[in-house]
């Protein structure tokens, strides 16, 4: 008998990141009988109110890995389930098993379960290894086709836990394998625009379930956990989002120039655009990572660390560049942070040109502006003169010259033309900000001198914001159900032997 994850003694949520009518058309726009499709019915969250609802789906699609659910009413034609459930078969579950796949033997008392963590995740809870994908009307809280930010998708442990009518949560849980995607016409199902949001959901899911054979006794950090969703979605396309680099490049908040990126996750929620800072910035780094360890190994091998926090990052990628020495975050965000302002073709401080990063530029800061607060993992650049000088470094504020040829950089000096890095190395996301020094020094030109870095990707919306954003964004941020702290003693007794291959 296979058991129940209501045994852990905790329940914890995870809502990561992030239409219409009775009766669902065919490929020709034609009504069907929905009585000729299997039903049932599924709990969902209304992020405006806080509360579970129950929906009723139709399974209009089945692949070998997938099973393709539709919210009755919604604008998903039989036609187009199929072509999903196609495209995951082919293309979307192939590319995440061949990274995030975690493939070998898992058993129990000896027992074999699960040969891959799909598998496994079918496992925990009575089902096979494939991944139910529930298309609906997300109900986030804001009109539908304003200009508010939208939930695109999210996955909920709670689904991995055993039904409980007595409990508050878990009476809400649908004992499924399972994502929740969009299915407003801004992601039309069937576009890539849907396929990265199930790739991206689809690696929380296995990010979750990787808890159980990692190791680890808690969550991965969220900023890792998007990380790795970040670059779920590159597997689908194979080509970075440009999006991306020109949110970066265009600074729309206004915040990335002061700092504000993803280690210390939505922390100025008082500026609506900033949490838009996380998502990007975090995919970015994510891609640095990909492309200076030379392979995507780097994301498995931070799936399946032992640490939940940026120790699974450093070691990570200290086993695959030893001499760097990357097992230091400060090293490691230092350098990062220079790729971003030097952007060299080749080595370390840039993206290896690539044909969209390598048009990333870091903006300096405006003129006049001496000291800068900086939260943990944060950093600026401003702009050194001839008679600029190099600031004591602190306990966690440091600081590094920037300069766009070799030696590329220098912790104890500056360059005249160059730049000032300032840093924040503080570990602790929950740490305080603190001061740094910046130099006050105008920029003489705009950075930004390409055609793609100049181009407008956001206006006044709408974008796309996570789960637990938009539950934040509608007062709810304080309730039990996003209670994200540490999980403990989340294990079950179960062996794993890794496939060598």
């Amino acid at each position: 008998m296979k058991i129940k994850l209501l045994s852990l003694a905790f329940i914890f949520l995870v809502l990561l990141f992030s239409s219409c009518d009775l009766d669902n058309g065919d490929s020709d726009g034609f009504l069907i009988n929905l009585a000729n499709y299997p039903s049932r019915y599924y709990w969902a969250m209304d992020f405006g109110t806080d509360r579970f609802y129950q929906l009723e789906a139709h399974m209009f699609a089945e692949g070998s890995f997938s099973r393709i659910w539709v919210e009755r009413g919604a604008n998903v034609s039989v036609a187009t389930a199929r072509r999903v459930a196609n495209t995951y078969d082919n293309i979307i579950y192939p590319n995440m098993m061949d990274v995030f796949g975690v493939r070998g033997l898992y058993s129990l008392g000896g027992a074999l379960i699960a040969r891959d963590i799909m598998e496994l995740a079918g496992w925990l809870v009575d089902e096979d290894g494939k991944l139910n994908i529930l298309f609906l009307d997300i109900k986030d809280g804001n009109p539908p086709g304003s200009n508010n930010p939208f939930t695109a998708g999210y996955f909920w442990t709670g689904n991995f836990f055993e039904n409980d009518p007595r409990d508050s949560l878990l009476r809400h849980s649908n004992e499924s394998s399972m994502i929740y995607v969009t299915a407003n016409p801004q992601r039309s199902p069937g576009t890539t625009g849907s396929n990265v949001i199930i790739a991206h959901e689809m690696q929380h899911l296995i990010n979750f379930v990787a808890t159980f054979v990692s190791g680890r006794t808690a969550l991965m950090d969220l900023w890792i956990n998007e990380g790795l969703s970040g670059s779920a979605e590159w597997l689908v396309t194979r080509t970075p989002d440009q999006s991306y680099v020109a949110r970066f490049n265009n600074d729309p908040s206004g915040m990335i120039e002061k700092g504000n990126n993803f280690f210390v996750w939505d922390n100025h929620a008082e500026n609506p655009l900033a949490i838009l800072d996380d998502y990007t910035t975090v995919y970015l780094f994510f891609q640095w990572l990909r492309l200076q360890a030379g392979n995507n190994s780097i994301y498995s091998n931070i799936l399946v660390s032992s640490d939940h926090d940026f120790r699974a990052v450093t070691r990570a990628f200290d086993r695959t560049i030893p001499v760097m020495g990357y097992d230091n975050w400060g090293t490691l965000l230092k350098t990062w942070m220079a790729a971003n302002y030097i952007n060299a073709s080749r080595g370390p401080f840039g993206y290896v040109n690539d044909n969209v990063l390598r048009h990333i530029q870091g903006r300096t800061l405006s003129a006049g502006i001496t000291s800068i607060n900086l939260a943990p993992g944060e950093g600026v650049y401003s702009l050194t003169g001839t008679g600029s000088t190099m600031p004591t470094q602190g306990t966690n504020i440091r600081y590094s010259g920037l300069t766009g040829s070799s030696p590329w950089l220098s912790d104890t000096a500056t360059f005249s033309g160059g730049a000032l890095l300032t840093y924040n190395i503080n570990t602790d996301t929950r740490g305080r900000a603190e001061s740094g020094r910046t130099t006050g020094v105008a920029a003489s030109i705009d950075p930004i001198s390409d055609a793609l870095a100049r181009q407008a990707i956001f206006s006044s919306g709408p974008f796309t914001i996570g789960a637990k954003e938009m539950l934040r964004r509608h007062g709810h941020g304080e309730t039990p159900v996003l209670n994200l702290s540490a999980m403990q003693g989340l294990s079950l007794p179960i062996e794993f032997v890794a496939d060598e291959q």
